[in-house]
């Protein structure tokens, strides 16, 4: 028709374009629960070989390989979900919100 379907994940190469994108907190969804759990503040996003990574304060918060992990940035582009199934077929889906560039170093 007149519409195309939007893409709803990006690239790999989109996906580069954040790597040392700092981010101000990021949460986990629980899908028992019905909840979002809350799994650091101040990190980044690191793309290291072929694995996308959250590093919040020194900790990885979440690791995906690049080919299978599925990231949209949200409507109102303040950050972005990242979705992976892991190898024991759970799925972890993660929001992540940018930082404003200020960075508190405490906790």
């Amino acid at each position: 028709m007149f519409f195309k379907k939007k893409k709803n994940c990006m690239s790999i190469d989109q996906l580069r374009r954040l790597d040392k994108k700092q981010l101000k907190y990021v949460t986990q969804r629980d899908y028992e629960k019905g909840a979002d759990v809350k799994l650091g503040d101040g990190g980044a996003v690191n793309i290291s070989g072929n694995y996308f990574m959250i590093v919040c304060f020194g900790k990885t918060v979440f690791e995906a390989p690049v080919s299978e992990v599925r990231v949209g940035e949200l409507m109102d582009l303040s950050g972005f979900t990242a979705t992976y199934t892991d190898e024991k077929g759970q799925r972890i889906s993660i929001i992540a919100k940018y930082s404003d560039g200020a960075i508190s170093l405490t906790k």
